[in-house]
């Protein structure tokens, strides 16, 4: 199924037809330009309760994993020196 939103952007007329499906998906992104005639016409977003919610429903979701260890997430988060080459 091909997607509706494309680069975070929805026709009105799709967004009509598909609510549901876009509905379920607006929390995940940081908004979306709605389309008249090809040209933005406004924007939606979802609450910042909405999201929120979500993200507490989530939290722990880590637990007993290996991204559960702190010398995972000490490796991760070490600051990365810019002062060298970068090998492609």
């Amino acid at each position: 199924m091909k997607s509706i939103v494309g680069e975070n952007r929805v026709s009105i007329n799709d967004l009509r037809r598909n609510f549901g499906e876009i509905e379920k998906m607006l929390p995940f992104v940081p908004y979306l330009t709605i389309t008249k005639k090809g040209r933005p016409f406004a924007t939606l977003s979802a609450t910042p309760a909405l999201k929120k919610e979500l993200m507490k429903k989530t939290a722990g979701a880590f637990k007993r994993t290996e991204l559960d260890k702190d010398s995972f997430w000490k490796e991760v988060l070490k600051k990365k020196s810019k002062k060298g080459s970068v090998k492609i």
